[in-house]
C-alpha cells in the first residue's frame, strides 16, 4: 500500500507544480501602529479586470497569504475591528512573482479609512530566483521587428547573448529565436505558454508557437535560482501568459406575473 501512495505522489507531483506557474503570490503582515500583530484581520484581494475576489484572515503572527492570483492589478482592503480600513489600488501581480504589501494599522473610527496610491519598490526578500518581468506595455510599445516576436526583447534582459535565427524557414516557419544565457547553451532553455512547454522536443532551442505580442500579458523570464516547479531548464525559464479578456456583468429586472388557472 505504502509503494502504491508513493507512486501515485509521484504521479501527480509534476502536474501540481506545473500549474504553479499560472499564478502570481501576494503575501504581507498586518500590524498596529507599534509593530504588534493584529491576529484575524480580513484581507480582500480583488481583480479589477475580471472581478474575482480571494479573502483570508492573518494568523497569530499578522500574516496573510495568497499562492493562487491571476496575472492582473488588484485593489487589496484590509480590515479589522477597532482599526481603520486600509486599501491598496492597483497593486500588480503578475505570474511566477511574489509581491509582499504590509500594512500598519491605525486605531480610528468606523467610517475612517486610508487609501494607498502607490508603493515604492523594496528590495525582493520573499523569493531567491533570479528574474526579469516584460510587461504587457513594453512587449506592445517598445521595437519587436517586423515578425512581432517577443523574443527579441531579451537584449533588454541581463545575462541574454543578442537573440539570433536559427535554421531554414523549413525548420522553424515561426522565426524563432535562440539566445544563451549567461553561457549555457541555447539548448537549456525552457519555454512555456500558459504553464505548457512550447519547445520542439526535437529540436528544444526552438520555441514552437511565438503568439502576437498583442496578445501577451506579461512575460517572466527566471534565469539563476529556480524554483523546483521550473524544471527542464540550465539556461532560462521563460513563462508566458496570454492576456485575459475581461469580464462584464450584467444585470437585467425580470419580471413575473403570476396567471390564475
Amino acid at each position: 500500500m505504502k509503494q502504491l501512495c508513493l507512486a501515485l505522489l509521484l504521479a501527480l507531483t509534476p502536474t501540481l507544480a506545473s500549474a504553479q506557474v499560472l499564478y502570481g503570490t501576494l503575501v504581507g503582515n498586518v500590524t498596529d501602529q507599534s509593530g504588534s500583530p493584529i491576529p484575524n484581520a480580513k484581507v480582500e484581494a480583488l481583480n479589477t479586470l475580471t472581478g474575482q475576489l480571494k479573502a483570508a484572515n492573518t494568523d497569530d503572527r499578522g500574516a496573510y497569504f495568497f499562492n493562487d492570483l491571476q496575472t492582473g492589478a488588484y485593489d487589496v482592503t484590509i480590515s479589522a475591528p477597532a482599526f481603520g480600513k486600509m486599501q491598496q489600488k492597483a497593486l500588480r501581480v503578475n505570474a511566477n512573482t511574489t509581491v509582499r504589501f504590509d500594512a500598519a494599522m491605525s486605531v480610528a473610527g468606523v467610517n475612517e479609512s486610508v487609501t494607498v496610491a502607490d508603493n515604492a519598490a523594496v528590495l525582493k526578500t520573499d523569493k531567491a530566483d533570479v528574474s526579469a518581468q516584460l510587461s504587457r506595455q513594453q512587449v506592445t510599445d517598445l521595437p519587436v521587428g517586423a515578425g512581432r516576436n517577443f523574443q527579441n526583447l531579451y537584449r533588454t534582459v541581463p545575462g541574454f547573448s543578442p537573440p539570433a535565427d536559427a535554421h531554414s524557414d523549413a525548420g522553424n516557419p515561426q522565426r524563432s529565436l535562440v539566445s544563451n544565457v549567461n553561457g549555457v547553451s541555447y539548448s537549456n532553455s525552457n519555454t512555456k505558454l500558459d504553464g505548457a512547454v512550447i519547445s520542439y522536443p526535437w529540436l528544444p532551442h526552438i520555441t514552437a508557437y511565438i503568439p502576437p505580442a498583442e496578445a501577451i500579458e506579461t512575460v517572466n523570464i527566471v534565469t539563476n535560482a529556480y524554483d523546483a516547479e521550473q524544471g527542464m531548464a540550465g539556461g532560462a525559464v521563460v513563462n508566458v501568459q496570454i492576456r485575459a479578456a475581461p469580464t462584464t456583468f450584467t444585470a437585467a429586472a425580470i419580471s413575473f406575473t403570476p396567471t390564475a388557472k
